[in-house]
């Protein structure tokens, strides 16, 4: 009777340290994915400096994989709070410091892509005006901003320059 007793104590304490072990496992693998994605993003910061488009675009699948990854395992970290407040101090400590390291690049990140986006937008805008004035200088048909002809309505437009849209 004295080890039937024993016996469920032993199972709950062997499924406390199995719940510990998945929660391990758990905070050590969305760091894990949280580094590799530090990778990427340090990646995609020196692709962007150098201005090689080609590369940032070949990073990116790679990239919205490992944040759709980490996103998921925060996620389910967030489910497991009680869990997770017993996990290691060291292990949760590198989480929260990771953590920061990926928001501050991400943060960089953004703001190079926004700065890349207006520079492009610029390079854009120079372009169409410059191809108007052209058209606009052979002194046949003058066409405004939407693509009108301004001496005749009977002319049909013609292109400038890049597609608006893009």
């Amino acid at each position: 009777m004295k080890n039937s007793a024993a016996l469920p104590k032993e199972d709950l304490s062997m499924a406390a340290q199995q719940s510990a072990d998945a929660t391990e496992k758990l905070l050590n693998r969305v760091l894990e994915k949280m580094e590799k994605l530090i990778l990427i993003y340090a990646q995609e910061l020196d692709v962007l400096s150098v201005g090689d488009m080609a590369k940032f675009q070949s990073v990116q699948p790679e990239k919205l994989k490992l944040i759709r990854e980490c996103e998921l395992g925060v996620a389910e970290i967030a489910q497991r709070k009680e869990a997770v407040s017993k996990a290691s101090y060291i292990l949760k400590q590198r989480l929260i410091s990771t953590h920061e390291t990926l928001s501050e690049l991400a943060s960089q990140s953004k703001r190079a892509c926004e700065s890349r986006s207006k520079s492009m937008q610029r390079i854009q805008d120079r372009l169409l005006k410059a191809a108007r004035l052209v058209v606009n200088q052979q002194g046949k048909k003058g066409y405004g901003r939407s693509g009108k002809s301004y001496d005749s309505h009977s002319h049909r437009p013609v292109a400038t320059a890049i597609n608006e849209a893009i």
